[in-house]
């Protein structure tokens, strides 16, 4: 064996010195996630929409809202003035911002099993003609955990098929997953058969699901056309599994209350995307949802009714409108069953 000349020797002895005082020294630090390759848009869920209580033409109740910005992440600082409801003077219903809080969501241990169902009907070439559902499918896949799974489901099957198409089982395959989502951009036809194949998935995540913590995403630009399964046939089999659905509105022709209604009555969350560039942001910040780890805005109301006094089983519906304070607005959908 050759020995080290002396330089060499104290070369190498001074280097690792220096390198054992550095590591002694060291501070740890926070390690930045990159943000997504695509520029999004700010985007927001509404989310556990709760009656308070009612006293004959006024009913107080609740609605949770997760804002993000452009790059996913949570807006911070929001008050009372950045939320607002407009008066309906169609039905004459007049809403009152009583306060606003700030709150957690029940954090939620372990991975998530998550089914992805994707809307592949032929109006998707028209609202989504850059495939940015497929793109924000891919981030949501990116920020995966190392005990999370994915399942990947795309409806119609084909122009003549409504069936839904299972890409994917439960999964941590996230490569053969983004190769089945590139031959979605490709395959745009047919109806909405969106009852259907919710409830169908729905079962399939009960039963193939990898961990305790499951649920649905549903992302859909319009309303259904299929039949065989009604909204209510949906969310009272997502209630008895226990499965949250959580739901993706792209355009101005989707029908938000039926989705804002199925994410709320299962304990999910409802996004509404009216630009494509909104899914991005939506796909990305799914998975805090998912893990009870996000910040929400907790906003209280009154809606007074003009005439007549409320009764159980009435609904509120309208849109939250956000102001970042920066003059972007987002507008959020709700749902509200009065009791």
């Amino acid at each position: 064996m050759k020995s080290l000349p002396f330089s060499s020797f104290y070369t190498v002895l001074a280097t690792l010195l220096i390198g054992l005082a550095a590591l002694s020294c060291r501070k740890e630090v926070e390690i930045v996630l990159p943000g997504p390759l695509i520029e999004g848009q700010p985007s927001a869920a509404s989310m556990a929409g709760k009656p308070l209580s009612t006293a004959g033409s006024a009913f107080k109740f609740t609605v949770d809202l997760y804002v993000v910005n452009k790059s996913g992440r949570y807006v911070s600082g929001l008050s009372k003035q950045h939320f607002s409801i407009p008066d309906n003077t169609v039905s004459q219903r007049k809403y009152t911002l009583d306060d606003v809080k700030t709150a957690s969501l029940v954090n939620k241990p372990g991975g998530y099993s998550a089914m992805i169902l994707l809307d592949q009907s032929g109006s998707i070439l028209t609202t989504d003609p850059n495939d940015l559902r497929i793109e924000g499918s891919k981030i949501f896949l990116d920020y995966l955990g190392k005990d999370d799974y994915v399942s990947l489901v795309s409806f119609p099957t084909n122009s003549s098929d409504s069936r839904a198409k299972y890409h994917k089982g439960f999964s941590r395959d996230i490569n053969a997953m983004k190769a089945s989502l590139d031959t979605l951009a490709q395959t745009e036809r047919g109806g909405t058969p969106l009852y259907k194949t919710a409830f169908e998935v729905t079962n399939y995540t009960a039963a193939n699901a990898k961990t305790v913590n499951k649920a649905v995403i549903v992302f859909t630009d319009g309303a259904d056309t299929d039949g065989g399964k009604s909204l209510q046939n949906v969310i009272d089999n997502a209630v008895q599994k226990s499965i949250p659905i959580f739901t993706v509105g792209l355009s101005s022709g989707v029908d938000v209350n039926v989705l804002s209604q199925m994410a709320n009555e299962t304990g999910g969350a409802f996004f509404w995307a009216k630009d494509a560039k909104q899914l991005i942001t939506s796909f990305g910040t799914l998975g805090n949802l998912l893990r009870g780890t996000a910040q929400v805005y907790r906003t209280y109301w009154t809606v007074t009714r003009a005439t007549g006094t409320w009764r159980a089983g009435d609904v509120v519906t309208g849109t939250i409108k956000v102001d970042l304070k920066n003059g972007e607005i987002i507008e959020v959908p709700f749902w509200v069953k009065v009791q």
